[in-house]
C-alpha cells in the first residue's frame, strides 16, 4: 500500500515538472548600436515578471521566460529603451541613443530602484561634467580671444610709436643735415703776447729799453658750412697793439731797430678755411686766415689749430692757439736797411659759431 502511494506521489511530481518545464521557453538575442558596435551589460525586461535580466558584457544574452511574455525590453544608459515583440527564439536589439534622462527612467521595480536611481545619478552627474566643459570651453575660447585683441592692439600701438619715432629721427636727421648745412656767423676774440728782448731795442742815452708786445684783436666773420667737416667764410675786425718798455742795462746796442709807438689800431680783413674731424661733440680742426690789414697795408696770415665743443644745433664754442703776423711795429736789421720785418707772435682765440 505504501509503495503504491510512494509511486502515484513521484508520478504527480514528474508530471507537474513536465508541464512545468513546457511554460518556459529560451531566448536568445543580442543587444548592439544601430551601426552593429555591441553594447554590454544591457537590462532586460519581460511583461509580466518582476525580475530584470542583464546581458553578457559581449552584449549577448540567453534567458528563459513563460509563454505568456509577449514583448522585451531592453534598457541602457544613454539609449532610448526598446521594445521587440517575441515572435521567434532570437532577438536582434539595435538601440538608438537619446537623452540621458530618458536613458536613465526606471527600468525595473521593486529590487532594481537602487540602480535606476544610481544610473540617474551617473547621468545627472554626467551632464554636469558636460556643462562644465562647455563653460571652461567657452572661457578658455573667450580668454584667448581677449588675448589675441590685447595683442594686436598693443602690436599696433608698437607699429605707430616705432613709425612716430622714425619720423621723429628723420625730421632731426633733416633739421640736423639744415643746421650742419648752411650760413655760419663767427664771433672770436684772441689775445698774443711776445717779449722782444733782444730784438726791438730803443737807446736813450746809452740805456737799453726792450719792448713786450700785446696785440688784442676783436673779429666778426660770416661764411657757408658746406658739412660738418669744411667751411669757408670772409670777415673784418679791429685790432689794439700795445708795447711795454721795459728798461734793462746802460749799453748802447744798435742791432734792431723798431717803431717806438707806444699804441696803434688797424682792421684786418680776411677769408678763412676751417677743416674739422671727426664727428662727436668735440671736433679738433685746422684753420688758415689770410688777408690784409687796411690801415697799415701789411699782409695778414694766421695758421692754427682748436677745438670745437658743439652746444646743441649749430651753436659751437671753439678755442684755438695759432701763430699769426702783426703789422706792427716792423723792424729792420742793421745792413737791411729799407727791408721791413714783420713780428710773428703766437695767440690764443676764444669765440663762438652758430
Amino acid at each position: 500500500m505504501k509503495r503504491k502511494i510512494a509511486y502515484i506521489l513521484t508520478l504527480l511530481l514528474l508530471c507537474g515538472w513536465s508541464l512545468g518545464a513546457q511554460q518556459l521557453r529560451t531566448l536568445r538575442g543580442l543587444v548592439a548600436t544601430p551601426d552593429g558596435q555591441v553594447i554590454p551589460n544591457a537590462i532586460l525586461k519581460a511583461d509580466g515578471i518582476d525580475e530584470p535580466f542583464q546581458a553578457g558584457r559581449t552584449g549577448q544574452f540567453e534567458i528563459r521566460v513563460p509563454f505568456s511574455c509577449q514583448k522585451l525590453t531592453a534598457y541602457v544608459d544613454g539609449y532610448a529603451p526598446l521594445t521587440l515583440e517575441i515572435s521567434s527564439g532570437y532577438l536582434l536589439f539595435k538601440m538608438k541613443p537619446d537623452s540621458p534622462a530618458d536613458a536613465a527612467a526606471p527600468v525595473v521595480a521593486g529590487g532594481t530602484a537602487a540602480s535606476a536611481a544610481q544610473a540617474a545619478s551617473q547621468a545627472q552627474a554626467q551632464t554636469e561634467k558636460e556643462a562644465l566643459a562647455r563653460e571652461k570651453a567657452e572661457r578658455e575660447a573667450r580668454e584667448k580671444a581677449e588675448a589675441e585683441a590685447k595683442a594686436k592692439a598693443q602690436a599696433k600701438a608698437k607699429a605707430e610709436q616705432e613709425v612716430k619715432a622714425k619720423q621723429s629721427a628723420q625730421a632731426q636727421a633733416g633739421t640736423q643735415r639744415f643746421k650742419e648745412r648752411g650760413l655760419m656767423h663767427s664771433f672770436d676774440f684772441s689775445y698774443a703776447y711776445q717779449f722782444y728782448s733782444g730784438q726791438i731795442v730803443y737807446v736813450n742815452s746809452g740805456i737799453r729799453n726792450y719792448s713786450s708786445l700785446h696785440p688784442l684783436q676783436l673779429t666778426y666773420s660770416i661764411g657757408w658750412r658746406f658739412n660738418r667737416m669744411f667751411s669757408v667764410s670772409g670777415g673784418i675786425g679791429f685790432l689794439y697793439n700795445t708795447v711795454s718798455l721795459e728798461r734793462n742795462g746802460d749799453r748802447i746796442e744798435t742791432e734792431l731797430y723798431g717803431d717806438k709807438t707806444p699804441r696803434r689800431f688797424d682792421i684786418p680783413v680776411f677769408v678763412s678755411g676751417r677743416c674739422h674731424f671727426g664727428n662727436g661733440q668735440v671736433l679738433p680742426y685746422l684753420t688758415l686766415s689770410g688777408g690784409i690789414y687796411a690801415m697799415s697795408l701789411a699782409p695778414l696770415l694766421d695758421v692754427g689749430v682748436g677745438a670745437s665743443f658743439r652746444l646743441g644745433g649749430s651753436l659751437a664754442l671753439n678755442l684755438a692757439v695759432s701763430a699769426r703776423n702783426t703789422p706792427w711795429p716792423q723792424y729792420t736789421r742793421s745792413g737791411f736797411e729799407g727791408y721791413p720785418f714783420s713780428r710773428i707772435v703766437p695767440a690764443v682765440t676764444l669765440g663762438v659759431s652758430f
